[in-house]
C-alpha cells in the first residue's frame, strides 16, 4: 500500500467524520427549532388575562386564588365593584368543553372558624369566543355558587357575560338589574342612587 492510498482513506475518513458530525448538528438544531416553534405556539394560543373578582354575597372573600395566581381580596356585595385587578392568568384563545381553574380562598365565615382554612373548588371557565384582551372574573354569588368567565368587558357593559351589574350596583334580588331600575322589587337601601 502506497502512501497516496493512505492519504486518500483518511481523506475519506475525515470526510465521513464530518458529514456525520454535520449531519447530528443539523438535527439538533431541528430539534431545539422545532421546540422552539412549538413553545412559540402555545404561546401565540393562549390568552394572558387580567385576573379580577366580584361578589355578589355581603360575606367578605378576603383572599383568592386562581390556579395559584393571587387575586387579591372581593369585599362583601356592598364595596365589590371588581376593583382589583391582578395580572395574570393565562387560559387558551379558544374555549372548550372541560376547561376549568382551580380556585382557592377564604371568606370571613371560614376565617372565623380557622384562620388558616382555605376553600378550593374547580371551576368550569363559561363558554367564551375569541377575544384580545381582557379580564377573568371569578364571581362569588349567594348559597356558594361560583362562575368563572373569561371577557373583555366589565360589569354592567352590554357585553359581560349573563348582562350582570357590578354587585355594588345591582338590585339584590335581579344581579341583571341595576339597584335604581324600577324593575327592582326590594331595591337596597345601602346603595345609594
Amino acid at each position: 500500500m502506497s502512501r497516496g492510498f493512505e492519504s486518500v482513506k483518511s481523506a475519506w475518513r475525515l470526510a465521513v467524520f464530518l458529514a456525520l458530525l454535520l449531519g447530528v448538528v443539523a438535527c439538533s438544531r431541528g430539534t431545539a427549532s422545532s421546540a422552539d416553534q412549538e413553545a412559540k405556539q402555545e404561546a401565540d394560543d393562549s390568552l394572558s388575562l387580567k385576573l379580577n373578582a366580584l361578589n355578589y354575597t355581603d360575606v367578605p372573600v378576603g383572599i383568592f386564588y386562581v390556579n395559584g395566581t393571587w387575586g387579591g381580596t372581593a369585599p362583601g356585595r356592598i364595596g365589590s365593584g371588581g376593583g382589583s385587578i391582578i395580572c395574570c392568568v393565562d387560559l387558551p384563545k379558544k374555549w372548550h368543553p372541560g376547561l376549568s381553574v382551580d380556585l382557592t380562598w377564604q371568606d370571613d365565615n371560614l376565617y372565623k372558624k380557622d384562620p388558616k382554612a382555605m376553600a378550593f373548588r374547580v371551576v368550569p371557565v363559561e363558554k367564551y369566543d375569541y377575544f384580545s384582551d381582557g379580564f377573568l372574573w371569578v364571581l362569588f354569588f349567594p348559597d356558594d355558587k361560583i362562575k368563572v368567565y373569561a371577557s373583555q368587558w366589565m360589569p354592567g357593559f352590554p357585553g359581560f357575560p349573563e348582562g350582570l351589574q357590578a354587585p355594588d350596583e345591582a338590585c339584590p334580588d335581579n344581579f341583571k338589574l341595576l339597584n335604581s331600575d324600577a324593575r327592582c322589587l326590594k331595591p337596597d337601601p345601602r346603595i345609594k342612587l
